[in-house]
């Protein structure tokens, strides 16, 4: 097995997921106020759930991970939202 192209393949995968989420939602967003609320606190609940899972985890949560994790989550809200301040900072 070709790890290297596996890891770019899933890397390739993960990229198409989260830009059309963005373009989805932005476009959704721009529909009503009420949406882009609602996607606003979807994207708050996205990163609480981030910070639970690490809480639970406790020691087993690689610190990097959950970094890593809330940075994408807060990347995506400003892909999808714009550049408002994030309710996660990292």
């Amino acid at each position: 097995m070709d790890y290297n192209r596996e890891i770019h393949a899933l890397s390739a995968q993960a990229l198409a997921f989260g830009t059309v989420i963005s373009y989805v939602l932005y476009r959704v967003a721009q529909v009503d106020p009420k949406f882009a609320s609602a996607i606003a606190q979807g994207f708050d609940d996205a990163a609480d759930h981030v910070e639970d899972f690490a809480i639970r985890a406790g020691r087993a949560a690689s610190p990097e991970h959950t970094i890593k994790a809330l940075q994408i989550v807060e990347g995506l809200r400003a892909g999808t939202l714009g550049r408002h301040p994030p309710k996660h900072s990292v």
